[in-house]
Protein backbone atom coordinates (compact mmCIF):
# COMPACT_ATOMS: atom_id res chain seq x y z
CA UNK A 1 0.00 0.00 0.00
CA UNK A 2 2.71 2.76 0.82
CA UNK A 3 4.57 1.72 -2.61
CA UNK A 4 1.10 2.49 -4.71
CA UNK A 5 0.67 5.85 -2.77
CA UNK A 6 4.66 6.06 -3.56
CA UNK A 7 4.69 6.07 -7.15
CA UNK A 8 0.64 5.12 -7.76
CA UNK A 9 0.85 1.56 -9.92
CA UNK A 10 -2.28 -0.48 -9.30
CA UNK A 11 -0.06 -3.49 -9.22
CA UNK A 12 0.36 -2.41 -5.31
CA UNK A 13 -3.32 -2.51 -5.36
CA UNK A 14 -3.70 -6.29 -7.00
CA UNK A 15 -1.12 -7.82 -4.85
CA UNK A 16 -3.25 -6.79 -1.43
CA UNK A 17 -6.18 -9.31 -1.19
CA UNK A 18 -9.73 -8.25 -1.53
CA UNK A 19 -8.60 -4.67 -1.52
CA UNK A 20 -9.55 -3.66 -5.36
CA UNK A 21 -13.19 -2.23 -5.41
CA UNK A 22 -13.06 -1.69 -1.71
CA UNK A 23 -13.63 1.63 0.44
CA UNK A 24 -9.84 1.15 0.95
CA UNK A 25 -8.62 1.58 -2.74
CA UNK A 26 -10.92 4.81 -2.50
CA UNK A 27 -8.68 5.97 0.41
CA UNK A 28 -5.53 5.17 -0.84
CA UNK A 29 -6.27 6.49 -4.37
CA UNK A 30 -6.98 9.94 -2.46
CA UNK A 31 -3.69 9.74 -0.25
CA UNK A 32 -1.66 9.02 -3.83
CA UNK A 33 -3.32 12.09 -5.22
CA UNK A 34 -2.87 14.36 -2.20
CA UNK A 35 0.56 13.52 -1.78
CA UNK A 36 1.83 12.65 -5.64
CA UNK A 37 0.98 16.19 -6.79
CA UNK A 38 1.33 18.65 -3.73
CA UNK A 39 -2.40 19.30 -2.73
CA UNK A 40 -0.88 19.50 0.79
CA UNK A 41 -2.94 21.01 3.93
CA UNK A 42 -1.64 25.08 4.48
CA UNK A 43 -1.08 27.17 7.02
CA UNK A 44 -0.81 31.01 8.15
CA UNK A 45 1.71 30.55 10.82
CA UNK A 46 4.46 27.60 10.44
CA UNK A 47 6.95 27.27 13.66
CA UNK A 48 9.49 25.07 12.99
CA UNK A 49 11.99 23.77 16.50
CA UNK A 50 15.31 23.45 16.05
CA UNK A 51 17.73 21.08 18.11
CA UNK A 52 21.24 20.14 18.38
CA UNK A 53 23.24 21.98 15.69
CA UNK A 54 25.05 18.45 14.72
CA UNK A 55 21.56 17.63 13.46
CA UNK A 56 22.25 20.55 10.73
CA UNK A 57 21.54 19.29 7.79
CA UNK A 58 17.79 17.57 8.58
CA UNK A 59 16.90 20.74 10.19
CA UNK A 60 17.29 23.00 7.25
CA UNK A 61 15.45 20.15 4.85
CA UNK A 62 12.99 20.21 7.43
CA UNK A 63 12.40 23.64 7.74
CA UNK A 64 12.85 24.10 3.97
CA UNK A 65 10.24 20.98 3.48
CA UNK A 66 7.94 23.05 5.98
CA UNK A 67 7.38 25.47 2.98
CA UNK A 68 5.27 23.30 0.86
CA UNK A 69 2.70 23.62 3.97
CA UNK A 70 2.56 27.50 4.04
CA UNK A 71 -0.67 29.78 2.47
CA UNK A 72 -0.13 32.46 0.46
CA UNK A 73 0.79 35.31 2.79
CA UNK A 74 1.97 32.89 5.42
CA UNK A 75 4.47 32.93 7.66
CA UNK A 76 7.33 30.07 8.63
CA UNK A 77 9.52 31.06 11.87
CA UNK A 78 12.25 28.45 12.70
CA UNK A 79 13.15 28.91 16.64
CA UNK A 80 15.07 26.30 19.05
CA UNK A 81 18.44 25.93 19.78
CA UNK A 82 20.46 26.21 16.38
CA UNK A 83 18.65 28.86 15.43
CA UNK A 84 19.57 30.87 18.62
CA UNK A 85 23.11 29.46 18.31
CA UNK A 86 23.90 30.40 14.69
CA UNK A 87 21.19 32.14 13.82
CA UNK A 88 22.92 33.77 10.68
CA UNK A 89 23.88 30.45 9.24
CA UNK A 90 20.57 29.06 9.53
CA UNK A 91 19.12 32.73 7.61
CA UNK A 92 21.44 32.21 4.93
CA UNK A 93 20.78 28.19 4.18
CA UNK A 94 17.18 28.30 4.87
CA UNK A 95 16.38 31.95 2.81
CA UNK A 96 15.04 35.66 3.57
CA UNK A 97 11.86 34.49 3.60
CA UNK A 98 11.78 32.69 7.07
CA UNK A 99 11.89 34.62 9.84
CA UNK A 100 14.46 33.42 12.67
CA UNK A 101 13.65 33.59 15.99
CA UNK A 102 16.42 33.86 18.80
CA UNK A 103 16.17 32.92 22.29
CA UNK A 104 12.49 32.32 24.52
CA UNK A 105 9.33 32.35 23.61
CA UNK A 106 9.32 34.52 26.90
CA UNK A 107 7.16 37.63 25.78
CA UNK A 108 3.46 38.04 24.80
CA UNK A 109 4.07 39.78 21.55
CA UNK A 110 6.25 36.79 20.17
CA UNK A 111 5.31 35.59 16.76
CA UNK A 112 3.02 39.26 16.57
CA UNK A 113 0.60 38.02 19.07
CA UNK A 114 -1.95 40.71 20.50
CA UNK A 115 -2.72 39.14 23.78
CA UNK A 116 -1.24 38.64 27.25
CA UNK A 117 -0.51 34.43 26.94
CA UNK A 118 3.05 33.99 27.27
CA UNK A 119 3.62 30.77 25.24
CA UNK A 120 6.81 29.35 27.51
CA UNK A 121 4.30 29.31 30.48
CA UNK A 122 2.18 27.10 28.47
CA UNK A 123 2.09 23.37 29.30
CA UNK A 124 3.51 21.00 26.63
CA UNK A 125 0.43 19.39 23.83
CA UNK A 126 1.49 15.66 24.64
CA UNK A 127 -1.39 15.02 22.11
CA UNK A 128 1.27 14.70 19.29
CA UNK A 129 3.15 11.92 21.21
CA UNK A 130 0.05 9.93 19.86
CA UNK A 131 0.26 10.92 15.96
CA UNK A 132 3.37 8.73 15.55
CA UNK A 133 3.71 5.30 15.37
CA UNK A 134 6.99 5.22 17.59
CA UNK A 135 6.45 4.61 21.19
CA UNK A 136 8.47 7.70 23.15
CA UNK A 137 10.49 6.52 25.96
CA UNK A 138 8.91 9.54 28.10
CA UNK A 139 5.39 9.19 27.34
CA UNK A 140 4.10 8.89 30.67
CA UNK A 141 5.95 12.05 31.72
CA UNK A 142 5.21 15.83 32.42
CA UNK A 143 7.79 18.36 30.92
CA UNK A 144 8.90 22.00 32.39
CA UNK A 145 10.78 24.13 34.38
CA UNK A 146 10.77 25.26 37.83
CA UNK A 147 13.42 28.02 36.90
CA UNK A 148 15.02 28.86 33.78
CA UNK A 149 18.89 30.03 32.90
CA UNK A 150 22.17 29.59 35.26
CA UNK A 151 24.46 31.46 37.51
CA UNK A 152 27.41 30.03 35.91
CA UNK A 153 28.60 30.45 32.80
CA UNK A 154 30.71 27.62 31.30
CA UNK A 155 33.03 27.57 28.49
CA UNK A 156 31.58 24.15 27.26
CA UNK A 157 27.72 25.27 27.80
CA UNK A 158 25.53 27.00 25.26
CA UNK A 159 22.59 27.83 28.20
CA UNK A 160 23.74 31.49 28.56
CA UNK A 161 23.18 31.95 25.28
CA UNK A 162 19.57 29.99 25.24
CA UNK A 163 18.87 31.12 28.41
CA UNK A 164 20.67 34.18 29.05
CA UNK A 165 18.88 36.10 32.40
CA UNK A 166 18.50 33.17 35.58
CA UNK A 167 14.98 33.47 36.41
CA UNK A 168 14.36 31.94 40.30
CA UNK A 169 11.13 30.60 39.67
CA UNK A 170 8.45 29.71 37.26
CA UNK A 171 5.07 28.46 38.89
CA UNK A 172 4.34 24.70 37.41
CA UNK A 173 1.57 23.91 39.73
CA UNK A 174 -0.83 25.42 36.51
CA UNK A 175 1.03 23.42 34.13
CA UNK A 176 0.49 20.15 35.94
CA UNK A 177 -3.29 20.85 36.47
CA UNK A 178 -3.64 22.06 32.77
CA UNK A 179 -2.02 19.31 31.43
CA UNK A 180 -3.79 16.53 34.21
CA UNK A 181 -6.83 17.80 32.83
CA UNK A 182 -6.40 16.94 29.63
CA UNK A 183 -4.15 14.13 29.15
CA UNK A 184 -4.65 12.65 32.49
CA UNK A 185 -2.25 11.76 35.77
CA UNK A 186 1.55 11.06 34.43
CA UNK A 187 3.99 9.36 36.42
CA UNK A 188 6.94 11.40 35.68
CA UNK A 189 7.97 14.62 35.84
CA UNK A 190 10.93 15.49 34.37
CA UNK A 191 12.44 19.31 35.19
CA UNK A 192 14.56 20.47 32.25
CA UNK A 193 16.26 23.62 35.32
CA UNK A 194 19.76 24.03 34.23
CA UNK A 195 20.46 24.52 37.68
CA UNK A 196 17.22 24.74 40.37
CA UNK A 197 19.97 24.87 43.52
CA UNK A 198 21.24 28.62 43.02
CA UNK A 199 16.92 29.65 42.98
CA UNK A 200 16.33 31.89 45.85
CA UNK A 201 12.84 30.26 45.36
CA UNK A 202 14.29 26.54 46.34
CA UNK A 203 11.94 25.95 49.26
CA UNK A 204 9.01 27.55 47.30
CA UNK A 205 10.08 25.02 44.60
CA UNK A 206 9.86 21.99 46.63
CA UNK A 207 6.76 22.76 48.59
CA UNK A 208 4.94 23.64 45.09
CA UNK A 209 6.11 19.56 43.71
CA UNK A 210 4.80 18.31 47.05
CA UNK A 211 1.68 20.07 46.88
CA UNK A 212 1.26 18.76 43.06
CA UNK A 213 1.59 15.10 44.45
CA UNK A 214 5.14 14.37 44.03
CA UNK A 215 6.12 14.19 47.71
CA UNK A 216 8.24 11.29 48.82
CA UNK A 217 6.72 7.79 48.43
CA UNK A 218 3.40 9.86 46.97
CA UNK A 219 1.19 7.55 44.86
CA UNK A 220 -1.96 8.30 42.33
CA UNK A 221 -4.50 6.04 40.39
CA UNK A 222 -3.06 5.34 36.73
CA UNK A 223 -5.08 7.24 33.87
CA UNK A 224 -7.76 5.50 32.15
CA UNK A 225 -6.30 5.89 28.61
CA UNK A 226 -9.55 4.72 26.45
CA UNK A 227 -11.73 7.59 28.74
CA UNK A 228 -9.36 10.23 28.17
CA UNK A 229 -8.76 9.61 23.92
CA UNK A 230 -12.73 9.24 23.85
CA UNK A 231 -13.02 12.83 26.02
CA UNK A 232 -10.43 14.52 23.67
CA UNK A 233 -12.36 13.20 20.60
CA UNK A 234 -15.74 14.20 21.92
CA UNK A 235 -13.63 18.11 22.79
CA UNK A 236 -12.45 17.87 19.11
CA UNK A 237 -8.79 18.10 20.62
CA UNK A 238 -6.72 16.53 18.00
CA UNK A 239 -8.76 13.87 16.24
CA UNK A 240 -5.77 12.54 14.37
CA UNK A 241 -3.79 11.47 17.22
CA UNK A 242 -6.88 10.12 19.63
CA UNK A 243 -8.21 8.47 16.33
CA UNK A 244 -4.80 7.09 16.20
CA UNK A 245 -4.42 6.16 19.80
CA UNK A 246 -8.01 4.29 19.63
CA UNK A 247 -7.37 2.08 17.30
CA UNK A 248 -3.74 1.26 18.88
CA UNK A 249 -6.02 0.42 22.36
CA UNK A 250 -8.38 -1.71 20.20
CA UNK A 251 -5.39 -3.78 19.09
CA UNK A 252 -4.64 -4.17 22.66
CA UNK A 253 -7.46 -4.98 23.71
CA UNK A 254 -7.99 -7.85 21.04
CA UNK A 255 -5.18 -10.03 22.77
CA UNK A 256 -6.84 -9.67 26.13
CA UNK A 257 -10.69 -10.99 24.57
CA UNK A 258 -11.50 -14.41 25.36
CA UNK A 259 -12.06 -15.88 21.79
CA UNK A 260 -15.57 -15.43 21.98
CA UNK A 261 -15.43 -11.97 22.57
CA UNK A 262 -12.55 -11.47 20.15
CA UNK A 263 -14.39 -12.27 17.46
CA UNK A 264 -17.61 -10.79 18.01
CA UNK A 265 -15.51 -7.29 18.51
CA UNK A 266 -13.55 -7.89 15.50
CA UNK A 267 -17.35 -8.06 13.60
CA UNK A 268 -18.12 -4.67 15.45
CA UNK A 269 -14.76 -2.86 14.39
CA UNK A 270 -14.86 -3.97 10.71
CA UNK A 271 -18.35 -3.25 10.14
CA UNK A 272 -17.49 0.66 11.10
CA UNK A 273 -14.44 0.51 9.28
CA UNK A 274 -12.14 0.73 12.63
CA UNK A 275 -9.75 -2.17 11.95
CA UNK A 276 -6.84 0.44 10.14
CA UNK A 277 -6.32 4.16 11.35
CA UNK A 278 -6.29 4.90 8.01
CA UNK A 279 -10.05 4.24 7.71
CA UNK A 280 -11.36 4.91 11.06
CA UNK A 281 -13.19 8.08 11.57
CA UNK A 282 -14.00 10.11 15.03
CA UNK A 283 -17.72 9.56 14.62
CA UNK A 284 -17.46 5.19 14.38
CA UNK A 285 -15.29 5.44 17.17
CA UNK A 286 -17.99 6.94 19.25
CA UNK A 287 -20.69 4.89 17.91
CA UNK A 288 -18.45 2.02 18.97
CA UNK A 289 -18.13 3.14 22.86
CA UNK A 290 -21.15 1.86 24.39
CA UNK A 291 -19.78 -1.52 23.02
CA UNK A 292 -15.90 -0.69 23.59
CA UNK A 293 -16.19 0.88 26.87
CA UNK A 294 -17.63 -2.17 28.95
CA UNK A 295 -14.13 -4.41 27.36
CA UNK A 296 -11.85 -2.15 28.22
CA UNK A 297 -13.46 -1.07 31.61
CA UNK A 298 -13.19 -5.33 32.56
CA UNK A 299 -9.95 -6.06 31.10
CA UNK A 300 -7.86 -2.41 31.77
CA UNK A 301 -7.39 -1.66 35.46
CA UNK A 302 -6.27 1.56 37.02
CA UNK A 303 -3.81 0.86 39.64
CA UNK A 304 -1.92 2.16 42.04
CA UNK A 305 1.31 3.86 41.53
CA UNK A 306 4.52 5.98 42.84
CA UNK A 307 5.44 9.25 41.27
CA UNK A 308 8.57 10.11 40.39
CA UNK A 309 10.30 13.40 39.89
CA UNK A 310 13.45 13.83 37.77
CA UNK A 311 15.66 16.98 37.50
CA UNK A 312 16.99 15.96 34.09
CA UNK A 313 19.50 18.39 33.45
CA UNK A 314 21.77 17.83 36.28
CA UNK A 315 22.16 19.23 39.77
CA UNK A 316 25.60 21.63 40.79
CA UNK A 317 27.56 19.61 43.03
CA UNK A 318 28.97 22.90 44.33
CA UNK A 319 25.44 24.16 45.44
CA UNK A 320 24.88 20.95 47.31
CA UNK A 321 28.05 21.12 49.33
CA UNK A 322 27.24 24.58 50.15
CA UNK A 323 23.68 24.52 50.77
CA UNK A 324 22.98 21.10 52.55
CA UNK A 325 19.74 22.17 54.14
CA UNK A 326 18.75 21.89 50.25
CA UNK A 327 19.92 18.39 49.75
CA UNK A 328 17.99 17.34 52.79
CA UNK A 329 14.62 18.92 51.25
CA UNK A 330 15.33 17.73 47.72
CA UNK A 331 14.73 14.21 49.93
CA UNK A 332 11.40 15.40 50.79
CA UNK A 333 10.36 14.78 47.03
CA UNK A 334 10.49 11.34 45.21
CA UNK A 335 13.30 12.33 43.13
CA UNK A 336 14.29 9.68 41.39
CA UNK A 337 17.06 9.48 39.98
CA UNK A 338 19.07 12.39 41.29
CA UNK A 339 21.42 13.76 38.51
CA UNK A 340 24.67 15.24 40.05
CA UNK A 341 26.92 16.98 36.91
CA UNK A 342 30.92 15.86 37.20
CA UNK A 343 32.38 16.94 34.37
CA UNK A 344 35.96 17.69 35.53
CA UNK A 345 38.14 15.15 37.52
CA UNK A 346 39.68 18.55 39.50
CA UNK A 347 36.34 18.66 41.18
CA UNK A 348 36.51 15.02 42.66
CA UNK A 349 36.38 15.98 46.20
CA UNK A 350 33.68 18.25 45.95
CA UNK A 351 31.60 15.58 43.77
CA UNK A 352 32.35 13.01 46.24
CA UNK A 353 30.75 15.25 48.50
CA UNK A 354 27.65 16.00 47.36
CA UNK A 355 27.38 12.22 46.43
CA UNK A 356 27.90 11.28 50.29
CA UNK A 357 25.32 14.13 51.30
CA UNK A 358 22.44 12.57 49.44
CA UNK A 359 23.52 9.22 50.22
CA UNK A 360 23.30 10.85 54.22
CA UNK A 361 19.64 12.15 53.34
CA UNK A 362 18.50 8.41 52.12
CA UNK A 363 18.86 9.26 47.87
CA UNK A 364 20.18 5.72 46.61
CA UNK A 365 19.45 5.99 43.37
CA UNK A 366 21.76 8.34 41.48
CA UNK A 367 22.87 9.42 37.86
CA UNK A 368 25.71 12.06 36.60
CA UNK A 369 26.40 13.25 33.34
CA UNK A 370 30.27 12.80 32.60
CA UNK A 371 31.91 15.36 29.91
CA UNK A 372 34.63 14.04 28.02
CA UNK A 373 36.99 14.98 25.39
CA UNK A 374 36.64 18.52 26.23
CA UNK A 375 39.84 20.01 28.29
CA UNK A 376 40.13 16.47 30.26
CA UNK A 377 42.36 13.70 29.17
CA UNK A 378 41.22 10.16 29.14
CA UNK A 379 42.76 9.13 32.28
CA UNK A 380 40.17 11.52 33.96
CA UNK A 381 37.34 10.02 32.44
CA UNK A 382 38.03 6.21 33.67
CA UNK A 383 39.19 7.95 37.18
CA UNK A 384 35.70 9.88 37.04
CA UNK A 385 34.11 6.48 36.72
CA UNK A 386 36.10 4.33 38.96
CA UNK A 387 35.49 7.20 41.97
CA UNK A 388 31.81 6.14 40.91
CA UNK A 389 32.11 2.58 41.31
CA UNK A 390 34.03 3.12 44.95
CA UNK A 391 31.52 4.76 46.17
CA UNK A 392 28.67 2.37 44.89
CA UNK A 393 30.52 -0.07 46.81
CA UNK A 394 30.69 1.88 50.11
CA UNK A 395 27.21 3.49 50.01
CA UNK A 396 25.28 0.83 48.63
CA UNK A 397 24.07 2.96 45.85
CA UNK A 398 22.69 2.81 42.59
CA UNK A 399 24.31 5.10 40.30
CA UNK A 400 24.99 5.19 36.98
CA UNK A 401 26.94 7.78 34.93
CA UNK A 402 26.44 8.88 31.18
CA UNK A 403 29.57 9.50 29.71
CA UNK A 404 28.96 12.47 27.02
CA UNK A 405 31.22 13.21 24.18
CA UNK A 406 32.00 17.37 24.43
CA UNK A 407 30.68 19.04 21.02
CA UNK A 408 31.29 22.81 19.83
CA UNK A 409 27.60 24.10 18.91
CA UNK A 410 28.84 27.41 17.47
CA UNK A 411 32.44 26.96 15.85
CA UNK A 412 32.22 27.64 12.46
CA UNK A 413 34.24 24.75 11.16
CA UNK A 414 32.16 21.81 13.66
CA UNK A 415 29.06 23.00 14.57
CA UNK A 416 27.48 20.79 11.28
CA UNK A 417 28.59 17.33 12.61
CA UNK A 418 30.74 15.55 15.32
CA UNK A 419 34.14 15.81 14.17
CA UNK A 420 35.31 17.54 16.94
CA UNK A 421 38.54 16.22 19.17
CA UNK A 422 40.09 17.52 22.00
CA UNK A 423 43.19 18.40 22.49
CA UNK A 424 44.00 15.78 25.15
CA UNK A 425 42.10 13.22 22.52
CA UNK A 426 42.23 11.69 19.36
CA UNK A 427 40.05 9.78 16.83
CA UNK A 428 40.99 6.47 17.77
CA UNK A 429 40.77 6.90 21.78
CA UNK A 430 36.96 8.58 20.52
CA UNK A 431 36.10 5.45 18.93
CA UNK A 432 37.48 3.24 21.63
CA UNK A 433 35.00 4.40 24.25
CA UNK A 434 32.17 4.96 22.09
CA UNK A 435 32.65 1.29 21.46
CA UNK A 436 32.87 0.43 24.66
CA UNK A 437 29.67 2.59 25.44
CA UNK A 438 27.57 0.93 22.45
CA UNK A 439 28.15 -2.46 23.96
CA UNK A 440 26.69 -1.03 26.93
CA UNK A 441 23.75 0.93 26.21
CA UNK A 442 25.87 4.30 27.18
CA UNK A 443 25.88 4.13 30.63
CA UNK A 444 28.13 2.52 33.41
CA UNK A 445 26.35 1.01 35.80
CA UNK A 446 27.42 -0.42 39.72
CA UNK A 447 29.49 -3.45 39.84
CA UNK A 448 33.13 -3.49 39.77
CA UNK A 449 33.25 -6.97 38.14
CA UNK A 450 31.46 -5.41 34.89
CA UNK A 451 33.75 -2.06 35.17
CA UNK A 452 36.66 -3.51 35.19
CA UNK A 453 35.90 -5.73 31.99
CA UNK A 454 34.59 -2.50 30.09
CA UNK A 455 37.08 -0.51 31.00
CA UNK A 456 40.38 -2.35 32.76
CA UNK A 457 41.05 -2.62 36.34
CA UNK A 458 43.65 0.14 36.31
CA UNK A 459 45.00 2.73 33.89
CA UNK A 460 47.46 0.36 32.21
CA UNK A 461 44.79 -1.79 31.21
CA UNK A 462 42.74 1.14 29.92
CA UNK A 463 45.39 2.60 28.23
CA UNK A 464 45.62 -0.90 25.90
CA UNK A 465 41.85 -1.04 25.67
CA UNK A 466 42.00 2.54 23.93
CA UNK A 467 44.45 1.22 21.35
CA UNK A 468 42.98 -2.40 21.12
CA UNK A 469 41.09 -2.72 17.14
CA UNK A 470 37.41 -1.41 17.86
CA UNK A 471 35.90 -5.05 16.51
CA UNK A 472 37.91 -6.74 19.24
CA UNK A 473 36.80 -4.44 21.91
CA UNK A 474 33.31 -4.76 21.39
CA UNK A 475 33.23 -8.74 20.60
CA UNK A 476 36.23 -9.23 23.26
CA UNK A 477 34.93 -12.20 25.01
CA UNK A 478 34.98 -14.05 21.18
CA UNK A 479 38.35 -13.34 21.03
CA UNK A 480 39.33 -13.76 24.46
CA UNK A 481 37.82 -17.28 24.29
CA UNK A 482 39.76 -18.21 20.87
Amino acid sequence: MLDFIKVGNYSYLDAVQNLRGTMYEDILIDLHHRFKIGDYPKFDIICVNSLFTFFWDKTIDTIKFAKKFLAEGGVLHAGGIAATLVPAEMQREVGADVKIHIGLLDKPTDFGKTDDVIIDTLPPDYSILEEIDYKYPASDAYFGYTTRGCIRNCEFCAVKILEPVYKDYVDIRNQLLQAESRFGTKQYLLLMDNNVLASAEFDKIIDDLKSCGFAKNSTYISADEYDIAVKNLRDGFNDRAYINKIVRLYDELDKKLSEDEAGKFYIERESRCLLYVVSATKEKILDLDSIARPLFEKYFKQHKRTHYIDFNQGLDARLIVKYEDRMERLAEINIKPLRIAFDHYEQCDIYEKAVRLAAKYKIRNMSNYMLYNFHDTPDDLYLRLKLNIDLCEELNLALYAFPMKYHPLRDTEYFRNRDYIGKHWNRKFIRAIQAILNVIKGKVGRGREFFEKAFGKNLAEFHNLLWMPETMIIYRKKYEDK
